[in-house]
């Protein structure tokens, strides 16, 4: 991952119960483990009112690639995330007994989608005669820069992409963009307003503001 320079370094969750409002906690109690089961389990605006401020969309470019979503995970999160996901049957005990044997970090999840002028492949319009169809590689997702900044920038312990791909009725799959996942240790990340900037090949400068002080 590239560097191009330094960096210069919402309202609160107001639910009742699973969802009252606090610094995001690093590591899960039985008590906050049940809270996010059972939030994960709820079907109801409560459930929709916790995620929303997790998450930032942000609208197609005119040009380039399309970085559609950034959305931040606390460990609080990603247990929520897990209830929400399991099979029919899963309950506190089994979420706990997960949570042991694999504790969450915190993580940042950036959602890529490629458009008509960063496209899978060449144009169909250009004849073939000039030369074969270029496709894009699946690893386009290390073409762009990513930074978690507070008073200064902190590095991942982890960075890995999964491209995802669309495909027609019949016909060939094309790869439609990228799911990228950066990893960080909760004890190198303060609770206090953090942001996270995409800086794309094409000039596009992404950013998005969350309070770790108001999330979970």
């Amino acid at each position: 991952m590239q560097t191009r320079g330094k960096f210069v370094a919402g309202l609160a969750v107001l639910l009742a119960g699973a969802v009252a409002g606090q610094a995001y906690e690093r590591e899960l109690n039985s008590r906050s483990l049940r809270d996010a089961y059972f939030l994960g389990k709820d079907n109801t605006f409560r459930s929709e009112q916790f995620l929303k401020d997790y998450g930032q969309t942000f609208p197609a470019p005119e040009e380039g690639v399309h970085v559609e979503r950034i959305e931040m995970v606390t460990p609080f999160k990603e247990m929520v995330n897990r209830a929400r996901t399991a099979l029919d049957g899963y309950n506190p005990v089994q979420a706990e007994a997960e949570y042991q044997r694999q504790a969450p970090l915190l993580a940042v999840r950036v959602t890529l989608n490629l458009t008509p002028s960063y496209p899978a492949h060449s144009p169909f319009t250009v004849p073939i005669f000039i030369g074969p169809i270029y496709l894009r590689s699946p690893d386009f997702w290390q073409e762009l820069d990513y930074h978690l900044v507070q008073a200064g920038e902190i590095s991942p312990v982890s960075l890995r992409g999964e491209p995802f791909y669309s495909c027609a009725v019949g016909g060939p799959c094309w790869l439609a963009g990228a799911t990228v996942t950066l990893v960080y240790d909760p004890e190198r990340v303060a609770s206090r307003p953090t942001r996270f900037i995409i800086l794309t090949p094409d000039g596009q400068r992404v950013e998005a503001e969350f309070d770790l002080a108001k999330l979970r």
